[in-house]
């Protein structure tokens, strides 16, 4: 694998397309794979869900996340065996939903590589670490009116406390979007981290 591979993972009611666009400038240092949320969003004409934010509560948010990981795990995996590689192997990239859906991955202890999220939150339970730690990245605008820089700054101690190797970078003046400050923090923190040292999942016939 010449170039690290970033999943990427959109924010509710958005898509695969429009991610793709805003992350192009990481082409020279990885390949960009971005994925269309599972269900079509249910709050407007277009665009896609991880899942459906109709009515959500704090309370119901994890149940919701918890429902739209096996969808994922199985989106990956089929991902990771189509390139040969293990699915750990997969660099993790979620803006907003997208970002909580990534937190989630980690948290559940479904991904020990490497993952990034942006202007995102942690809604599922820590499970205790059994293999090698994931390294995160949290990225998060301090003006961000749609998610508090409190929610990436609360995910990152847990994280960290929990054993994980955690980085929290703050940008400002970019809001709740992807912006010139985040693809400097993501391209300086991928340059920075080595990936996971896994073998090749690839079956030779």
């Amino acid at each position: 694998m010449s170039r690290p591979i970033i999943v990427a993972l959109h924010g509710v009611g958005s898509s695969a397309r429009d991610l793709a666009a805003a992350l192009a400038p990481l082409a020279p240092i990885a390949e960009v794979v971005a994925l269309d949320g599972c269900e079509p969003f249910d709050r407007g004409p277009s665009g896609r869900q991880w899942f459906s934010i109709a009515s959500v509560t704090e309370a119901d948010r994890p149940r919701r996340v918890a429902g739209a990981l096996p969808r994922l795990i199985n989106r990956l995996d089929r991902l990771a065996a189509d390139r040969g590689v293990d699915r750990h192997a997969l660099t993790l990239l979620g803006f907003s939903q997208g970002a909580i859906m990534t937190l989630a991955m980690v948290a559940q202890r479904l991904h020990h590589g490497r993952a990034i999220a942006v202007a995102g939150r942690l809604a599922a339970p820590i499970l205790p670490m059994e293999g090698r730690p994931a390294s995160v990245l949290l990225v998060h605008d301090r003006d961000d009116p749609i998610m508090p820089i409190s929610l990436s700054q609360d995910a990152a101690a847990r994280l960290a406390s929990a054993g994980d190797h955690v980085a929290l970078r703050a940008t400002d003046e970019v809001g709740h979007a992807i912006s010139g400050p985040t693809l400097s923090a993501i391209r300086d923190w991928l340059v920075a981290t080595p990936a996971p040292l896994l073998q090749s999942t690839l079956i030779e016939g």
